[in-house]
């Protein structure tokens, strides 16, 4: 969503709203119950394995494909902060990755929170990641767009109505030949990055302690 929140995220979408939206107790419930379910996927993945076999044809392409998925995650949210600072609360940003889709920082969250649940080779954990972003972000999403037309009016609800919400059409991208951004902004985004990426070496950590009992192992998730 352009000009607006997702843009100081923790590297899991952890929000610092940039534009004063209001203040509610829905959304307070909704940070609350994504702090607890974080907390509770981490201890979990603490203390379990998941049921693949080791090495395995099907645990490396979840390896695989999570530490695809978390590189996509980050780099695509250090891309968006470059188009984004700088530009925030000055105008309707739609070029770069938001003239592909209009939340393109809420979609690279969204792929480094299935990405993680990867990395521990853990389906079940991948999916429950993806259903808390949903329930935690989405609300955030549509209310940022009440926030945007209020500001932008006629100018958003065009762009809104030839840009996708949430799902990128590569094919509408279009990049400006000069871009000028804050340095401060775009630095925090590449720690972002780095952050995000290193979610893989947390999970290979953790399964190296499981397998030299460092950890206790005292349940199998699929």
């Amino acid at each position: 969503m352009p000009l607006v929140s997702d843009q100081n995220l923790s590297p899991l979408g952890m929000s610092s709203i940039a534009l004063p939206l209001p203040r509610t107790v829905t959304k307070r419930r909704i940070v609350t119950v994504k702090v607890v379910s974080v907390a509770v996927v981490t201890g979990v993945l603490l203390f379990s394995q998941h049921r693949y076999t080791e090495d395995g044809l099907f645990d490396l392409m979840m390896e695989a494909a999570g530490f695809l998925m978390l590189l996509i995650g980050g780099f695509g949210r250090a891309w968006t902060s470059a188009f984004i600072s700088g530009r925030k609360n000055r105008q309707l940003v739609t070029d770069g990755p938001y003239s592909m889709v209009r939340n393109p920082l809420y979609f690279f969250s969204f792929i480094s929170f299935a990405g993680a649940g990867l990395a521990f080779q853990s389906l079940a954990a991948s999916a429950f990641l993806m259903l808390l972003f949903f329930a935690t972000h989405w609300p955030a999403i549509l209310e940022e767009e009440r926030h945007l037309r209020s500001l932008f009016g006629e100018s958003f609800d065009r762009y809104a109505s030839s840009t996708p919400r949430f799902l990128p059409k590569p094919s509408l991208l279009t990049s400006p030949d000069v871009m000028y951004f804050t340095p401060s902004i775009f630095t925090r985004a590449v720690v972002d990055c780095s952050l995000i990426v290193s979610i893989f070496m947390l999970a290979h950590i953790i399964e190296w302690s499981h397998i030299h009992g460092r950890l206790p192992v005292l349940f199998s998730i699929p």
